[in-house]
């Protein structure tokens, strides 16, 4: 008979995975659980479907490009700086 996982455990996983933002190999260390058994409960339920995986990596691409503009703002910036110092010499 395959060990059971209680039902707080489970529910503490879940809630920490969907509000906390962990990662579920992270939750999976922290709370000695395969992470396949948490990605099947994942799967399971309703509230957790597409539609929120989807918005987690939208958001982790939104986070990306922001921090890839914010390199190229600040690389146009030294160039601005730059070539006003040579026109005031």
């Amino acid at each position: 008979m395959p060990n059971r996982i209680e039902i707080n455990l489970k529910n503490k996983i879940l809630d920490s995975i969907k509000n906390d933002w962990i990662l579920v190999h992270q939750a999976s260390k922290e709370y000695w659980v395969h992470h396949k058994t948490i990605y099947n409960w994942l799967k399971k339920e309703t509230e957790w479907n597409w539609w929120e995986n989807a918005n987690y990596w939208e958001i982790k691409r939104l986070k990306k490009d922001k921090e890839d503009l914010l390199l190229i703002i600040w690389e146009l910036t030294a160039e601005i700086n730059l070539s006003k110092k040579k026109r005031l010499k």
